[in-house]
């Protein structure tokens, strides 16, 4: 993926007069995400699931919202992370991928940051062997006095998303 397509899953906010882009991050294990906020549409509660037999292990099933099935993956397991005490579903966040919603399955919303683009590492510019879905990497403040920033993945929905179905 080129930089210019990397650069363009983290769109600045129109209304922000400083150009920055809002990020959501989700903790996933023990590692904490980010998604466009342009890409999410929603976050829920965990709804009903229904299973799909046979189907992957990343994939927990399918819910329904306001008569719309969509395809619920587990953030955690599709990106093989080691989770030692893994808790019920904390939040849901419905994730645009362009043809359809898919159901992101979090344990719990972090929250919205407004990220200047200097505060953002782009995956182009590190040396690092990075997943083709990461765009880079941004320090966060952190909510609490006293605490560090946090690091958080940025990913492309797209790319991490927009295959599974």
């Amino acid at each position: 993926m080129t930089a210019g397509a990397q650069r363009a899953t983290l769109v600045p906010d129109p209304a922000s007069e400083d150009a920055a882009i809002p990020v959501l991050a989700v903790s996933a294990g023990s590692e904490t995400y980010g998604f466009p906020l342009s890409t999410v549409r929603e976050i829920l509660m965990p709804p009903p699931l229904t299973e799909v037999p046979r189907s992957a292990k990343h994939f927990l099933g399918v819910i329904a919202v306001r008569g719309e099935i969509i395809t619920l993956v587990d953030l955690p397991t599709l990106l093989n992370l080691e989770v030692l005490d893994r808790q019920p579903l904390g939040r849901v966040i419905l994730v645009d991928v362009g043809e359809e919603l898919i159901g992101v399955a979090v344990d719990r919303v972090v929250q919205v940051s407004q990220l200047q683009p200097d505060e953002i590492e782009y995956a182009s510019t590190m040396s690092a062997d990075l997943s083709e879905y990461v765009v880079g990497v941004a320090r966060v403040p952190s909510q609490s006095p006293g605490d560090a920033d946090e690091m958080v993945i940025l990913i492309d929905p797209r790319a991490l998303l927009g295959g599974l179905t």
